[in-house]
């Protein structure tokens, strides 16, 4: 995906708008649950639906919770 490796890079230019918003919803779900702002709900209910939020919220919270429990314990990564 050549996307990839802007996101990776820090931008989001190239990306569609509906993948946009779920990044920017997973980046303030890491950031602190508190940190998602209604305007964020607004944008992600324009391009998916109840379930795929859910499951946006789902794999943004896992991810997050993978990458604390790894640090905490000083985990170090292997390829």
């Amino acid at each position: 995906m050549p996307e990839e490796g802007a996101v990776i890079a820090g931008s989001l230019a190239g990306i569609a708008p509906s993948w946009e918003v779920a990044l920017r919803f997973a980046e303030q779900v890491t950031e602190s649950g508190h940190a998602v702002t209604e305007a964020t709900y607004r944008n992600l209910a324009a391009h998916w639906d109840e379930g795929e939020v859910v499951e946006l919220t789902l794999v943004a919270g896992l991810f997050s919770y993978f990458n604390r429990f790894n640090d905490a314990l000083h985990v170090e990564v292997t390829r």
